[in-house]
C-alpha cells in the first residue's frame, strides 16, 4: 500500500477486520470508509457492524440498507457467509454488530424452510455415502 498509491480498495480489508476483531470499532470504520468500492457487500457488512457497535443508528441503518440492496438474502445467509471466512467467534461478533445496526435475523426465514442450524463439520465423505462415494 505504501509502495503503490493506486492499490485496490479491498487492500484495506485486513486492517478493517483486525480492528473490528480487537473491538476498535472507530479504526475499523475509518479503514472501511477508505475501501471505496460501491456495491461491494463486504464494505457494507463492516460499516454496518462497526456503526452498530458504536451506537450510530442512522449511519448503521444506511450501511445495512446498502448491504441488503447488494445481498437481499443476507439476513438468513449472513452467518453462513461470515463463517465461511472467519472463526465462529468473530463471525458472531460481526453478526452482533449487524443486529445492533438493525438486521432482523430472527424473522428472516425463507418461505417454506427452517432456519439454518449448523451442526458442525461432517466427517469426510460421510454426507455422501448414500450416493456411492
Amino acid at each position: 500500500m505504501y509502495l503503490h498509491p493506486n492499490f485496490p480498495g479491498w487492500y484495506w480489508l485486513p486492517k478493517v477486520f483486525n480492528a473490528y476483531r480487537t473491538r476498535d470499532y472507530r479504526a475499523a470504520l475509518d479503514a472501511a470508509l477508505r475501501v471505496q468500492m460501491p456495491g461491494y457487500f463486504w464494505n457494507s457488512v463492516t460499516c454496518a457492524a462497526a456503526y452498530g457497535q458504536l451506537g450510530e443508528r442512522h449511519a448503521a441503518q444506511k450501511a445495512l440498507a446498502e448491504l441488503l440492496a447488494a445481498r437481499p438474502n443476507f439476513a438468513w445467509t449472513g452467518r453462513e457467509e461470515l463463517e465461511k471466512w472467519f472463526e465462529p467467534e468473530l463471525a458472531g461478533h460481526f453478526l452482533d454488530g449487524l443486529i445492533k445496526a438493525g438486521l432482523d435475523v430472527k424473522s428472516a426465514a425463507r418461505p417454506g424452510s427452517s432456519p439454518h442450524v449448523s451442526s458442525g463439520p461432517t466427517p469426510s465423505g460421510a454426507a455422501r455415502t448414500d450416493e456411492g462415494f
